[in-house]
């Protein structure tokens, strides 16, 4: 199904662009790089304070950082469909790019899960609140998957279809 996208969009005027721009790509790569920092930087405290770490930082007070986080979020989601646009063959196929995407995937439902069951009872947490298990569970669980999704990330070059 991938595969079949790919060919789609191949030649097209999207990927024409981005294969004659000669700076685009690596302009690309650096605007990547400060999406990824956002994102992991502001979850790293966020998903540490959650599991019970940090215990001198207030639990919701670390949630202010969520407006960075996703905004990092939506900075990879234009440059990496661009890098796809860019050259849809090689990522269709590749083992590193698709293990990232499903990481993706479970990193989204993992959000899921602390909008419905952590966000609605944070507000009321203290720095002496004990983190309940399933706070911890989805504080390590998306340390876990967006660690995997950097990892997979800088493998893509390096791997191929598998």
């Amino acid at each position: 199904m991938l595969e079949s996208f790919a060919l789609s969009i191949v030649d097209g005027p999207l990927n024409q662009w981005i294969q004659t721009t000669y700076w685009l790509w690596p302009v690309l790569e650096i605007i990547h790089f400060m999406g990824l920092s956002l994102l992991l930087g502001g979850l790293i405290v966020i998903d540490l304070r959650m599991a019970g770490h940090f215990k001198a930082l207030n639990p919701a007070a670390t949630h202010k950082l969520l407006p960075l986080v996703l905004i990092g979020f939506g900075i990879n989601l234009v440059t990496g469909v661009l890098f796809f646009y860019g050259d849809p063959m090689r990522y269709a196929v590749n083992i590193g790019f698709q293990i990232k995407m499903v990481l993706v995937f479970f990193a989204g439902l993992n959000a899921l899960l602390y909008y419905w069951k952590i966000n609605p009872v944070m507000h009321t947490w203290d720095a002496n609140t004990v983190s309940p298990p399933i706070a911890k569970f989805v504080a390590y669980a998306s340390l876990l998957t967006w660690t995997g999704v950097l990892l997979c990330g800088r493998l893509i070059p390096y791997v191929g279809t598998g």
